[in-house]
């Protein structure tokens, strides 16, 4: 039950990022200035956009005294790192986290892919050194729009968590139909959903799991929503709640969270705090959760 609240949750969070702040765009105009306000209206049909500045109120402005709109380019990718060593009294340990992403979108398709590690290793005076968090992630999605509120998707996703001692290794599957909610240039919430094929496998325990090793059929729900309320603030929140079919129903819930900040306007410089929380009724332990704060660049 707890599961399908944060799923709901998730949803109200993204339908109240969208209700409750107005969307906040730049303009640029002929003469290189730039201005900001909450957009009220465009009509690319007659080449007006209105906007409510903080200051002057109330402007429409057309098009032949803006800069035309720079085209978007078709990849955008970035990575960020973070790493902290402590060392007291012959006691170590060692924290590394990496993050990447790449993206290529166009009018006819989308792809995405990510990938994410992070480690922690310590060790005590006349001990062995040992791994305290293992664990990575990686994924790659494939959409394609067939219709204005419609699409198809494919997502492959793979976890590996090296403290498990039932399902080091888990591989999901979910092909669906995918439709996005809102899409404006500062939010885009995408709901999904689908069947699921869950492979899971590795761990000392695994030989004594009669889940760990097979592949089993189910069904997933997936929300990805971005919000850039500022342009020097972002927030990149993913829910994937999926149920499996084994010998009874056994469900997992995937969020991670991302708070982005540019300190300097138009950088491609920024930071991360970075929340994953990971429950899975098919591995042992179930519940594995990590936060990590990363410096990155975009390009």
């Amino acid at each position: 039950m707890k599961l399908i609240f944060t799923t709901f949750g998730f949803l109200t969070l993204g339908m109240f990022a969208s209700a409750s702040w107005a969307e906040t765009i730049t303009l640029t105009l002929r003469n290189g200035d730039t201005i900001h306000g909450e957009l009220l209206e465009r009509n690319s049909d007659i080449g007006v956009t209105v906007i409510d500045h903080p200051q002057l109120g109330r402007l429409e402005l057309t098009a032949d005294k803006l800069n035309p709109p720079q085209p978007k380019p078709l990849w955008k990718s970035s990575v960020s790192a973070g790493l902290v060593g402590n060392e007291k009294d012959g006691d170590s340990s060692l924290t590394f986290n990496f993050t990447g992403n790449t993206r290529y979108e166009d009018e006819d398709q989308k792809l995405s892919m990510n990938g994410s590690f992070n480690s922690k290793q310590s060790k005590k005076s006349g001990e062995p050194r040992k791994f305290e968090t293992e664990k990575g992630s990686a994924q790659i999605r494939y959409d394609k729009p067939i219709a204005s509120k419609l699409g198809l998707f494919a997502q492959t996703d793979y976890k590996y968590i090296g403290t498990n001692s039932v399902g080091v290794n888990t591989v999901d599957q979910t092909l669906g139909v995918a439709y996005p909610l809102i899409q404006t240039e500062t939010v885009e919430f995408t709901m999904s959903a689908g069947p699921t094929a869950k492979w899971k496998s590795g761990g000392k325990g695994c030989s004594s799991d009669s889940d760990c090793g097979n592949t089993y059929g189910g069904g997933s729900i997936i929300a990805n929503l971005l919000w850039k309320p500022f342009p020097s603030l972002e927030f990149e929140l993913k829910n994937m709640y999926t149920s499996i079919f084994a010998t009874e129903v056994k469900p997992s819930n995937n969020f991670s969270a991302d708070i982005r900040y540019y300190p300097v306007e138009n950088s491609k410089l920024f930071t991360t705090l970075r929340y994953q929380a990971v429950f899975d009724s098919m591995s042992t332990p179930e519940v594995n959760n990590s936060i990590t704060a990363q410096v990155g660049t975009e390009f």
